[in-house]
């Protein structure tokens, strides 16, 4: 019976993972550089997978970005990045913050005491980040593409920064702003993200058609950038999961490896 709930938990595992690796965006469906890039930023491929978490000598966070060609894409002005994802992305408003997916880049929060050995504070500005316009649209088919409602869609590369510490899966709070940062050090941008990754977050009930109308989506699997004006860069592209998927998920996984050890504790007091 045991070795049955073990087993069973191993798959739960396995789901979780496999789960997990559905999260981020699979292949790239078209990709134009625009301008103002630099060209050693040009590999699409990078906005594929996870977020960046090791940027060369430490862990991502707010105050240190991914900054490498290696981790980014970078998309100028009348460029687009459109990415493909092999699991659809659900319009779910249980979503956390009712946002569907999120997009991460490669803006970081200004420290503006001086002490850049760990005890930065920050007045909630910005580096690194878009200050010109973009254009989110998505697709379930790759053939007819809604634009999100430019009023409430955020900026591609703007709020927030990456952590790695935290969940890319989870969003920020969208009632933040970047003033809500002002006087913060690490820790305190931590509070306020709550356990999220940073990244930005979109909802796919902002679809609209040409004439402005909204448009329902029950799910997609494309998103498209397009850079109006500025420059993004851009690292991944999250979905964010179904609460009781994710929340089953870190229960199992957590019983296993639980388990698992205990069952290691045992052989090794029998064969001792």
């Amino acid at each position: 019976m045991f070795n049955i709930r073990l087993f069973a938990l191993a798959l739960a595992s396995l789901f979780v993972v496999s789960t997990l690796n559905a999260q981020y965006a699979d292949f790239v469906a078209g990709y134009s550089s625009g301008s103002g890039v630099n060209p050693t930023f040009t590999d699409p491929t990078r906005a594929l997978g996870a977020p960046t978490t090791f940027i060369g000598y430490q862990n991502s966070d707010p105050f240190n970005p991914p900054f490498l060609n290696s981790d980014l894409v970078s998309v100028g002005t009348g460029g687009s990045l459109t990415v493909q994802f092999s699991t659809p992305i659900q319009n779910d408003p249980a979503h956390a913050f009712g946002l569907d997916f999120i997009i991460f880049g490669n803006t970081g929060f200004i420290i503006t005491n001086g002490d850049f050995s760990g005890g930065g504070i920050t007045d909630g500005s910005l580096f690194a980040n878009n200050s010109g316009t973009t254009r989110v649209s998505v697709s379930a088919n790759n053939l007819t593409y809604y634009a999100l409602n430019p009023a409430l869609a955020p900026t591609v590369d703007g709020p927030f920064p990456t952590d790695a510490s935290g969940n890319f899966l989870l969003p920020v709070n969208p009632a933040l702003t970047t003033n809500d940062f002002a006087g913060k050090d690490l820790n305190g941008i931590r509070s306020l993200y709550s356990g999220s990754g940073g990244g930005t977050g979109y909802d796919i009930s902002w679809a609209q058609d040409g004439f402005g109308n909204s448009v329902f989506l029950p799910s997609i699997s494309f998103v498209r950038v397009e850079v109006l004006s500025g420059k993004s860069e851009v690292d991944a592209f999250a979905t964010v999961p179904e609460p009781g998927t994710w929340v089953f998920g870190l229960v199992a996984a957590g019983i296993w490896v639980f388990r698992t050890r205990q069952l290691r504790v045992m052989h090794s007091e029998k064969d001792c």
